[in-house]
């Protein structure tokens, strides 16, 4: 029997009404594969290791970007040399995207499937690596069952940008009083003044400093002191790497500006009356926004228990 076209509002559906259909589908739900992309390019901080982790070719990562941002209706990362940045919509897409996949993973493990790993990340400044870094896998990793623990370093303004954009789940940081509100858990440390043992300031002669080119905290803590106490000054050494700072202190270029719980040997504390005295800084735990502090108590305590230990 020979079947007619079918007539508006009954059983089947034309072509270009399947097609007017799938589009407004697009425009009010996201597929989470696109949103798991957007993720994985933001925790890993490249388009190419996106690719290596789903097994996909660059340029479908970069279409699953060009797809999110035409449903969502605005550009969400800018590439530069320096990696990606995420704009402010891309900050807020960031945090919705990590709940949407929780849930979405839970409904998974919920119906009987094999649960991913979890896996909780943890940001630490890059001075603390020496110091702390084995300390914090051995008793963060104690209590949390299966999970597994991941690790950034970075400086402390980026490791609170990581928080806020969602890419780490608690971090240790030190800042200004400002950049701490919100903090699980505040305490102060002395600021002190570290050099080579053999290295000794010539009566009279600038204060050899060794620095940041972004000026981090107690850069910008010391420099501050110096002026006030009207003693001159010059940068000798400059380094984003932490550990080419320590290096050209213990070549005895000159002086590094810490906390007192990051002095590692074979660099020394300068005597008192040397130097201007410097302030105490305020460190922290803080957590991304969405986090279930509740939940994570007992990493959360065995975490600050390690950063807020003198040794």
């Amino acid at each position: 029997m020979r079947r007619g076209r079918p007539r508006n509002g009954g059983g089947n559906v034309s072509e270009a009404d399947g097609e007017r259909a799938a589009s407004a589908n697009e425009r009010t739900n996201i597929p989470t594969d696109l949103l798991r992309t957007f993720v994985a390019i933001c925790e890993l901080g490249s388009f190419t290791k996106a690719a290596h982790l789903f097994d996909l070719t660059q340029p479908a990562v970069s279409a699953h970007m060009r797809r999110l941002e035409s449903i969502i209706g605005a550009d969400l990362i800018e590439k530069s040399l320096a990696g990606v940045t995420l704009t402010d919509t891309g900050t807020e897409v960031l945090r919705h995207a990590r709940r949407i996949l929780s849930i979405n993973d839970q409904i998974v493990v919920g119906a009987g499937q094999q649960p991913n790993l979890q896996v909780v990340r943890i940001g630490i400044p890059n001075l603390y690596a020496p110091t702390k870094l084995a300390k914090i896998l051995d008793a963060c990793g104690s209590v949390v069952g299966d999970a597994r623990v991941q690790i950034r370093c970075d400086h402390s303004p980026g490791l609170l940008r990581s928080i806020r954009a969602g890419y780490l789940d608690l971090a240790f940081a030190l800042d200004f009083d400002d950049a701490m509100k919100g903090a699980l858990a505040t305490w102060s440390s002395d600021l002190v003044w570290i050099r080579s043992p053999d290295f000794v300031l010539k009566p009279g002669a600038p204060v050899p400093l060794i620095s940041s080119p972004n000026l981090l905290s107690p850069d910008r803590i010391a420099m501050a002191v110096l002026d006030r106490a009207n003693r001159r000054y010059e940068i000798v050494f400059t380094a984003f790497d932490t550990s080419a700072r320590r290096a050209a202190a213990e070549a005895g270029l000159g002086y590094i500006p810490i906390p007192r719980t990051a002095v590692a040997e074979p660099l020394v504390i300068e005597a008192p009356g040397v130097l201007p005295e410097l302030p105490r800084v305020v460190m922290g735990i803080v957590a991304r926004e969405d986090l279930d502090t509740k939940t994570m108590a007992p990493l959360i305590a065995a975490f600050e228990a390690v950063v807020n230990s003198e040794a």
